[in-house]
């Protein structure tokens, strides 16, 4: 059974908002008392598709679309003149990030397109403590070459504006790269996921879960919370000479791999830097969840990985702006009340 005209319009409209064909399927089905299998809504999205890209390839029509819609592009080539590396940012970001570039937020996931590749995220935090995207990169790899060419592309969307902070994760990579590239700006690591790969450890040497939370929560945390760098030294001091302390394996990881960065994580030197309360890369965990969440998909390509996201920041846009006007009225309000 074919699709006739005015289902195929209600179709495309569909696709065009993102819906998903098991969805678009029971609408037309519903509203037609029709009787439509998943193959023929798929075929007819994959011909709604083919005729958007008009012939062109899905990276050569992103491209296209972007620089159209304002977007910065960033792109690197390969000897064969393949795309290896695809750095995009939205213009209302860009406008966003020129006023709030203060603290950003790095972070990778995976299993958002068809080619298996990294997707790395950048996030800002505004005035009203709401996220907003920065940007994305899309790299074949997560090497320190690939993460300087990313904060390089950051670099000229903030031109002589630098950032106070970046909260990443310990990936070697990256925090050498953000170090090279933003020299002046503070590199702080992720506490959540330090916490966590500290349990990990402790699992993997034979603790037990709940012993590893509880070590997290209480030993840990405590020495972390230090003040003062002399408080600190002694809450360390204190952690080796207790029962952990026994344990040398534990001991020696700890001073192998956590303790030469303390600065990056203990409060006693990240309180010195301006970091609005970022010290986790939990906010970027987010907005990979809302991202896939829009694209719904591991498989998608890049054209439809680019026009879900352009959605998902619009939508974004539209809500950070209604959540800055309602916080300026909250102001003036208590403005009025002093009066």
């Amino acid at each position: 059974m074919l699709f006739q005209r005015r289902k195929k319009n209600e179709i495309k409209e569909l696709e065009a908002t993102h819906t998903q064909a098991r969805d678009i399927r029971s609408f037309i089905n519903r509203k037609y008392d029709a009787h439509h299998n998943m193959d023929q809504v798929y075929n007819e999205t994959a011909k709604i598709r083919r005729e958007r890209l008009g012939g062109l390839s899905p990276m050569r029509w992103t491209l296209i679309e972007a620089d159209r819609l304002g977007y910065f592009i960033g792109v690197d080539f390969d000897d064969d003149h393949c795309v290896t590396r695809l750095f995009l940012c939205h213009p209302e970001s860009i406008k966003m990030l020129s006023a709030w570039y203060f603290v950003i937020l790095i972070d990778s996931t995976y299993k958002t397109n068809k080619y298996k590749q990294p997707l790395v995220q950048l996030i800002g935090v505004s005035p009203v403590k709401k996220n907003f995207n920065i940007g994305f990169a899309l790299v074949s790899d997560e090497t320190k070459e690939t993460y300087a060419w990313v904060l390089s592309q950051l670099k000229n969307v903030l031109g002589g504006r630098r950032p106070d902070a970046f909260v990443t994760d310990k990936e070697g990579g990256l925090g050498v790269s953000v170090r090279e590239i933003f020299p002046s700006s503070a590199h702080l690591l992720c506490v959540w996921h330090m916490k966590k790969n500290i349990e990990a450890k402790m699992i993997s040497l034979g603790s037990s879960r709940e012993s590893a939370e509880a070590f997290v929560a209480g030993h840990w945390q405590t020495l972390m919370n230090a003040n003062t760098q002399r408080g600190f030294q002694q809450r360390w001091v204190d952690l080796q000479n207790s029962e952990w302390g026994r344990n040398l394996r534990f001991m020696n990881y700890l001073k192998g791999e956590w303790i030469p960065c303390a600065q990056r994580w203990a409060h006693c030197y990240t309180n010195r830097v301006f970091h609005i309360g970022n010290t986790s890369t939990n906010r970027v965990e987010s907005a990979h969840s809302s991202l896939k969440k829009w694209l719904a998909s591991s498989t998608h390509k890049i054209d439809t990985l680019f026009l879900r996201y352009h959605t998902s920041i619009e939508g974004k846009v539209t809500e950070l702006r209604k959540d800055l006007e309602d916080s300026r009225l909250k102001v003036f309000s208590i403005f009025l009340q002093w009066c």
